[in-house]
């Protein structure tokens, strides 16, 4: 690029193995990644130069992001760093470690790049019940689809290009069970404290589903009057709560606004220094015995930090 100068910096995020193994080395537990400087000084991190092998795969149910019942991982946290880097990372992501066990279903992020907003026509390559020959109605918003984002710019089922910019986004999942607690909030740092300015937002394709319709351990919050919304905890170097923001993503209750849940990337203003890490937690009106029925789930994508 004639007259310009593009300036990269390393980010490390943990992504899913193909061999359902996640945490087996360094080199399969994080991986490089580029954060594009933009002309007024800030960076944005936009999950598009990862490997393929670290996406959350082979199907849109991300399997290999679930690492089974009673198996263990052999690292909990990464403290190499790439050398030559101008910074060590910008990014950090660990999946949750519950009861023992560690993996995607107890919150965390995981890289994606699928967006089925339907059922597809070629059902070869997706997630289904044993011995399904069809899928059902209901497919494209339920677990077997929970990696795919609902973004209606892009084309439904090309898995590509589905990202806010590029192909990759990051799916979030997780929240406070105070019923099972088997569950935690996600939560991913920074390198150092950083202004963070913005970031872009949507539903994944089983949260969307569901406020619509409603399945079977769900009711449909359109129909019901319900609400769901995500909030955001910021905290500072030393873990102490700078602030909290939240989003309706959806709410359907008499004498409020209404607020339907989003159908393509959406940006969310965020504008606060000194952030060190960020949680994210979802709460909403569809809870029962175990906690919340409505699935917990947003897709993020190019983060904007100074």
């Amino acid at each position: 690029m004639a007259g310009a100068f593009l300036l990269t910096a390393t980010a490390l995020f943990t992504a899913c193995s193909q061999d359902d193994d996640f945490f087996t080395s360094y080199e399969e537990s994080a991986i490089q990644t580029r954060a594009g400087s933009n002309s007024d000084g800030s960076y944005t991190i936009t999950f598009d130069d990862f490997s393929s092998s670290m996406m959350a795969g082979p199907t849109s149910q991300g399997t290999n992001c679930l690492i089974p019942a009673g198996s263990s991982a052999t690292e909990s946290e990464i403290t190499e760093i790439v050398d030559n880097a101008p910074d060590d990372y910008f990014f950090f992501s660990i999946f949750n470690t519950l009861k023992g066990n560690q993996q995607w279903s107890r919150g965390g992020v995981a890289l994606s790049k699928w967006n089925y907003c339907s059922n597809p026509t070629n059902i070869t390559n997706v997630s289904k019940p044993e011995g399904t020959t069809s899928l059902s109605t209901d497919w494209w918003y339920s677990w077997y689809n929970q990696c795919s984002v609902y973004n209606l710019a892009s084309t439904d089922g090309a898995n590509q290009n589905a990202g806010h910019s590029g192909s990759n986004f990051g799916v979030v999942y997780g929240y406070n069970d105070t019923w099972m607690e088997e569950i935690g909030e996600s939560e991913f740092y920074f390198d150092r404290p950083r202004k963070f300015v913005e970031f872009w937002y949507a539903n994944t394709s089983y949260t969307y589903g569901v406020i619509l319709n409603g399945n079977s351990f769900a009711s449909s919050l359109r129909d019901n009057n319900g609400w769901f919304k995500v909030t955001m905890y910021l905290y500072d170097i030393d873990g102490n709560l700078l602030t909290t923001q939240e989003k309706y993503l959806a709410d359907y209750r008499t004498g409020h606004t209404t607020v339907a849940p989003v159908t393509t990337w959406t940006q969310w203003n965020v504008n606060v220094d000194n952030v060190m890490s960020v949680k994210f937690d979802f709460t909403g009106s569809d809870t029962g015995t175990y906690g919340l029925n409505t699935p917990a789930y947003l897709c993020i994508d190019d983060l904007k930090i100074k």
